[in-house]
């Protein structure tokens, strides 16, 4: 008895792998092309920003969002600052030392979160704390590549309160030319990938 092959065709195999490299390949070109549009459309510092209820910093020991946020309230922008996931190692005459402002005027109206670890947390905490403020609206402060995934996060945390941002691009990252900087393509890259993972509402830990 004559066996039967189940072998495809070549011609069937070839088709097969072509068919699943140009899937691959679109994908790639998917994924880029809107990589370029999250790079170039990343928010820069504001002129001005509307007041707020309060303010909060999103932050770990990043000293220029502590300084801005600081300078925010002394201006009146708005009641309080909180400043969200700060390290322990960092007290409240840390975050006085680093405002622009006169201390005594603004000492009276900061607060320091330690229990928020990733940008989840921040969300959160935040949430408590507007609520507990009663406060309807808030001026984020946060680095330029992170407000997209910020402001997504906190509006599942408090989807009734008003936003605005007050992005701060530190120094060594260039946002205007950032394809010809490995260092900051590698950045946005890193915070692009952590955005489109924050889209699907799955856990991570930053």
């Amino acid at each position: 008895m004559a066996r039967l092959s189940t072998r495809k065709p070549t011609s069937q195999r070839w088709f097969g792998r072509r068919t699943l490299a140009t899937m691959i390949a679109s994908a790639l070109i998917v994924f880029l092309t809107f990589f370029v549009v999250f790079a170039n459309n990343l928010p820069n510092a504001p002129d001005d920003v509307p007041e707020a209820d309060g303010i909060v910093v999103f932050t770990g020991t990043a000293s220029a969002r502590i300084t801005t946020g600081a300078a925010l309230l002394a201006d009146g922008k708005g009641q309080r600052l909180l400043v969200s996931g700060i390290y322990q190692s960092l007290d409240f005459d840390d975050v006085l030392s680093l405002s622009p402002a006169d201390t005594d005027k603004i000492k009276c109206c900061i607060d320091l979160d330690y229990n928020a670890a990733n940008t989840v947390e921040n969300a959160e905490q935040t949430a408590l704390w507007a609520d507990i403020h009663g406060f309807k609206s808030l001026i984020l402060v946060t680095s330029a590549q992170h407000v997209p995934r910020a402001f997504l996060e906190l509006r599942r945390a408090m989807p009734t309160v008003r936003l605005s941002a007050w992005p701060v691009v530190p120094e060594n990252v260039h946002l205007d030319r950032w394809w010809a900087y490995s260092g900051t393509t590698s950045l946005l890259m890193g915070e692009y990938m952590r955005y489109l993972w924050a889209l699907t509402g799955l856990p991570r830990s930053d």
